[in-house]
């Protein structure tokens, strides 16, 4: 009865049990299968052999064992250490070798910053892997010896269970290991040496995203150093000041400046003393007792200016323009001011039976240059055409002295010689300086270089050199100077004094005392009556000599501006 009771007890559980079953497999969806809860991916063990040859090359074999991954496994290995002094050690994983059981698989090395990963795909219900590589860089040199540093295990996503890491080496000299935060010194769990067994490093249990780092010295002559050094990029660095560097550019700065100094005296000294005065004078005497304008060397006020700083200065045109109205080529009207703030201007008219006596070859094209084909011209109106032709006024300027024989070549295209060879040699030296910081620790040197080429731009600028031929003349520009300076003008004839005056003016605005000849001018007004000016200056309407020195220094003023403004 019993055993009745039990079999129907039994079977009414069974059929509870089954009804239950049925219930909750027609609740899924059709078609669905049950959940099956995933397995955490884990390492349980990490297993190393490591073999350190003679010349510091590891060779690696290692075993993963895994539990639960899919997909891809990475695994990274610290392989580059910052040092002071802006030097790193570099290390290379070479001869990469994957498989899981006999099966080998393809795996993808990268280097990203400070540490290499090796990236393996397809590992679903892998159990196993192998990896065997080499690792040059490890081994550096040290005060007795060499040592290896080393970081096998870092940055994984999972907890380690047991790492081991075996190393087959000679004589061993001292050991460390540790685990934890890349920068950490917290001790493994084991590292051990002795005398009858190589090195052995446990750790248990190593956190996700943590390192080990083993370090292994060795005594001098056992393994070789092969340390890969690279240099990071720093200013400090690329432009360095250790000794080699700095004796270098000394010796750079040293002999270029002996070159420079050597290309001034040869090349850019003038052949003749400047200081040296000679007597002339702007004046002489005739022979019917009347003071004559008489320049030595037949010098004209261009000349000059050009003669002594070897370049042809607006002042230097202005004063030919005043020359050559002064000794009747043409006249220089002020015409008449709308209102007391109107802008003054003149007219220039070439004078149709001006002197016969023969003009250079830069005056006449100064002429040609400031008329055209018309024999009036506004200073107002001198445009393009005009200063298009200076161009060719200042080639015959430099061709004249030349042609007299005071230059060896003409002074402008001496300037633009080494002034373009300054230039090259100061991009040559800015060039080379980027091309050094940026791939080594000589960025020093190129500024040397560079240093250099700035000296040669300079120096560019006193390399015409006057010849020999010069020195006589230079004497007599000194003496001139002399006299437009100290002259006492009410010594010249009273019935010739507005003439030699006017003579003298336009060398005074390039020599200097340009005023005080003006002031004598002025003063050979003697009325105050309306004044009409001089044969080659006139004034407008109700004008007086008075106003004299601010017609032309507006005159000058607005030539410069007509022929120079671009």
């Amino acid at each position: 009865m019993r055993l009745r009771m039990l079999g129907a007890s039994l079977c009414a559980l069974g059929s509870l049990t089954f009804a239950i079953g049925l219930a909750a497999g027609s609740a899924l969806p059709a078609g669905a299968t049950a959940p099956v809860t995933a397995t955490a991916p884990v390492i349980t063990a990490y297993d190393s052999e490591v073999r350190v040859e003679r010349d510091g090359l590891l060779r690696v074999a290692e075993t993963w064992k895994l539990t639960g991954y899919t997909g891809t496994f990475t695994r990274h290995i610290v392989t580059r250490e910052h040092l002071p002094a802006d030097v790193d050690h570099v290390q290379k994983v070479e001869e990469l070798e994957v498989k899981a059981g006999d099966q080998a698989k393809d795996a993808e090395v990268s280097t990203s910053g400070d540490v290499t990963s090796i990236a393996v795909g397809n590992v679903d219900n892998v159990a196993e892997l192998t990896f065997t590589y080499t690792v040059r860089g490890a081994v550096a040199k040290t005060l007795n010896g060499t040592e290896l540093r080393w970081s096998p295990l870092h940055g994984l996503p999972v907890e380690v269970g047991t790492a081991t890491v075996t190393f087959s080496v000679p004589q061993v000299s001292h050991v460390q290991c540790s685990a934890g935060a890349i920068d950490a010194n917290t001790p493994c769990t084991l590292a051990q040496i002795s005398e009858t067994s190589a090195p052995i490093f446990k750790q248990f249990a190593l956190p996700p995203g943590n390192t080990m780092r083993i370090t292994i010295g060795f005594p001098e002559g056992q393994i070789a150093a092969n340390e890969i050094i690279e240099y990071r990029k720093s200013f400090r660095r690329s432009f360095s000041a250790d000794p080699a560097q700095l004796l270098t550019v000394l010796a750079v700065l040293l002999v270029g400046a002996a070159a420079l100094y050597f290309l001034y005296r040869t090349r850019g000294r003038d052949q003749v003393d400047v200081r040296r005065v000679v007597p002339a004078s702007l004046f002489s005497l005739g022979t019917d007792t009347k003071i004559v304008f008489s320049p030595p060397s037949d010098l004209r006020p261009g000349e000059v200016g050009t003669l002594i700083d070897e370049r042809i200065d607006p002042v230097d045109v202005t004063a030919t323009i005043v020359d050559l109205a002064v000794r009747g080529h043409l006249t220089i009207t002020e015409l008449d001011h709308e209102n007391e703030f109107a802008r003054p201007d003149w007219e220039l008219k070439r004078v149709a039976n001006a002197p016969s006596e023969q003009l250079h070859r830069y005056e006449n094209v100064m002429i040609r240059a400031l008329f055209g084909d018309t024999d009036t011209v506004r200073v107002s109106e001198m445009g393009k055409q005009v200063r298009a032709a200076l161009g060719e006024v200042q080639d015959a300027l430099y061709d004249d002295v030349v042609k007299r024989g005071w230059f060896v070549e003409r002074p402008d295209r001496t300037r633009s010689l080494w002034n373009t060879l300054g230039i090259a040699a100061t991009v040559i030296g800015v060039v080379l300086t980027v091309l050094l910081a940026l791939f080594s620790a000589w960025g020093l040197l190129g500024l040397a270089v560079t240093a250099v080429g700035v000296g040669l731009l300079v120096l560019g600028r006193h390399m015409p050199s006057k010849a020999p031929a010069a020195g006589r003349v230079l004497g007599q520009v000194a003496s001139i100077r002399g006299e437009l300076l100290e002259m006492d003008i009410r010594e010249l004839p009273e019935d010739q004094h507005a003439d030699l005056c006017s003579r003298a003016l336009p060398y005074a605005v390039v020599l200097g005392g340009s005023d005080r000849w003006i002031d004598a001018l002025v003063a050979t007004d003697d009325d105050a009556d309306e004044d009409e000016g001089f044969n080659w200056y006139r004034g407008p309407a109700g004008w007086h000599l008075q106003y004299l020195p601010d017609s032309l220094r507006n005159l000058t003023t607005n030539l410069t501006g007509a022929l120079f403004t671009r």
